[in-house]
Formats: structure tokens, C-alpha cells, sequence
């Protein structure tokens, strides 16, 4: 902190977020998934949504819901299970074919073209969000809800809701 100003621009920014997670309350009805590095990032997107104004701050809400969905990516995909609908080999960030690729394993048939077309929809979102050069408050928020219902439903492919399992994140069956 160089100047008298850099600690009162810090501490204001601090208490803004801080001020705006109070307004904004817990009321949301995201439950932590377990994955560490993907609850940061749910709760980073919705600390920057409360308190973004400008553009580039909504742009910002993009690229953090892109990392989510990297990080659920990365939380859930095994490459001996979950084969790349084209073949080729995955990079770490590849999180659109690897979520492509653990959703084809884990929600196969015809059934479930749907649960798969939001899994793809939610990256694409993410991605034109992050690019849109006059993002606002209504796009950012509708990514942001779209992430977090993929992370949410990724969590209960993966078993992580399951009632059965009795864990701190398993969804009461008076909700199912």
C-alpha cells in the first residue's frame, strides 16, 4: 500500500462486498457441493454480481461462471470413463467437452437430450456473457443462475444429493 489512499480504497472495496453479501442475504438456495475450488467460485460469482455496476464487472461474472464450470469439469471428469464425443484427447481446461463428455456417460438416451442441451447451454452463456462488451446486470444474472443450476445439477448426477448417502449435502426427500 503505497499512498494514504491505497488502504482506504482497499478497506472500501473490502467493506462494500462485505455490505452487499449482508443486503443481498443468504436466502439463495445454492448448497455447498463439497468441491471446494467450484463453492468459492458459486460464492465469488455472486459477491461480483451484488456489487458490480459497470460492464466490464458484469464481463467479469462471465469469465468467473466459465471457471465454475471448469472447475465442476475438473471435479467430475475421468477420462477412462468419460470418452470425448470426438476423440481427441482433453486438456485440463477443456470443460465444454469434458462436461460434454461426463453428461453423454451419465445422462445417456434419448430421454434426457434436454438435462443435456442445458448442460451445453449454461458454457455458452458463460462464454458470450464474458465477450459481450455491453453485458448488464439481467445477462450476468441469468448466466449466473444458469452456472449455478449446472453446478447444482451436476452435483446430483454425480450422487453428491443423494438421500441415500446421508452426507451434508444430500438432498431431504421431503424435496424430492
Amino acid at each position: 500500500m503505497l499512498t494514504y489512499h491505497s488502504p482506504r480504497q482497499y478497506l472500501s472495496e473490502l467493506f462494500s462486498l462485505l455490505f452487499n453479501r449482508i443486503r443481498m442475504g443468504r436466502s439463495d438456495d445454492f448448497e455447498p457441493t463439497g468441491w471446494l475450488r467450484v463453492d468459492r467460485a458459486v460464492d465469488e460469482i455472486k459477491l461480483r454480481l451484488a456489487s458490480a455496476v459497470m460492464e466490464e464487472q458484469f464481463q467479469a461474472v462471465g469469465l468467473l461462471c466459465r471457471e465454475a464450470l471448469i472447475s465442476v469439469a475438473q471435479a467430475v471428469y475421468d477420462p477412462d470413463r468419460h470418452r470425448s464425443l470426438d476423440g481427441k484427447i482433453l486438456s485440463a481446461t477443456d470443460a465444454k467437452r469434458m462436461l460434454e463428455a461426463y453428461v453423454a456417460a451419465e445422462v445417456q438416451g434419448q430421454g434426457n437430450e434436454e438435462s443435456r442441451k442445458h448442460f451445453r447451454s449454461a458454457l455458452d452463456l458463460a462464454l458470450a456473457l464474458q465477450h459481450r462488451r455491453t453485458a448488464g446486470f439481467r445477462e450476468a444474472a441469468m448466466c449466473a443462475e444458469a452456472v449455478t443450476g449446472v453446478i447444482k445439477m451436476v452435483a446430483i448426477v454425480s450422487g453428491k444429493r443423494d438421500p441415500q448417502r446421508g452426507g451434508p449435502n444430500a438432498m431431504p426427500l421431503s424435496h424430492l
